[in-house]
This record gives structure tokens, sequence and C-alpha cells, in this order.
């Protein structure tokens, strides 16, 4: 199966996403609607298709250094739920949860959780 991404040159990270999800094909949301069916013309026919709009953030994204795990913690937090929200959500305890927390805040070089989500949301990981 192939897959094309519509993406933004100012999330990085969500583009880095869809590189490891091995899609086929980056269009630019803000493109014309004549390079979206070029692109799915390529990308149907098996080949890749990156916008050129798009190269530069390619090679200004930085690797995520969270795990899945830490991503799925982060993404709930980032949308307001609490350490007990979170640990019944994903099934998990609540140590657990702040242990995640404590390991997403060192990686991103935050000072808390707030600034986590900040950084996160700004490099397009969340």
């Amino acid at each position: 199966m192939s897959l094309l991404v519509l993406a933004r040159a100012d999330r990085p990270g969500s583009l880095r996403r869809a590189f490891l999800t091995r899609a086929r094909g980056y269009v630019d949301k803000d493109g014309s609607p004549e390079r979206l069916v070029r692109a799915i013309g390529k990308v149907a026919a098996g080949e890749r298709f990156i916008d050129a709009t798009l190269a530069s953030a390619f090679m200004e994204a930085d690797p995520m250094p969270l795990s899945p795990r830490e991503l799925s913690v982060l993404a709930r937090a980032a949308e307001g739920d609490s350490i007990a929200e979170i640990a019944h959500a994903l099934h998990l305890a609540s140590g657990t949860v702040r242990n995640y927390m404590a390991a997403v805040t060192r990686k991103t070089g935050a000072r808390n959780r707030i600034d986590a989500i900040r950084i996160s949301r700004r490099a397009g990981w969340v």
C-alpha cells in the first residue's frame, strides 16, 4: 500500500513521523490542487513524490527522541488529561505515567510538563 501525506513545512516533526511510516509521497497542504493530483498519480504508479517546498523541512527535522509510549503519554497530557486519567486510559500505574513524563521532560530539554508539550508541538511530534 502506498501512503501520501499532506504536510506543512513549518511542522518538520510530522514529516519525520510520516517518513518513518514509509510514506511514498509528501505534498504541501498549501500547494495547488494540480500538484496534489500529480502526486497521487506518481505514488499510485509506485514512484516517490516530495513537494519541493517540503524538501528543506525534511533536512531540518530533528529525530524524535521519544518512544511510542512516551509519545502516547505526552499526547494525552497535551489534551489536558491528568496523571490519573492518563494512567487509566493507557492501563498504566500513576507512578509509571509520572516516570514517562519525567523522561519526556528530560528528552525534550523542557523545564516542566507544559514546556515539554510546547516544545513537542512546535516540533510537530504531537
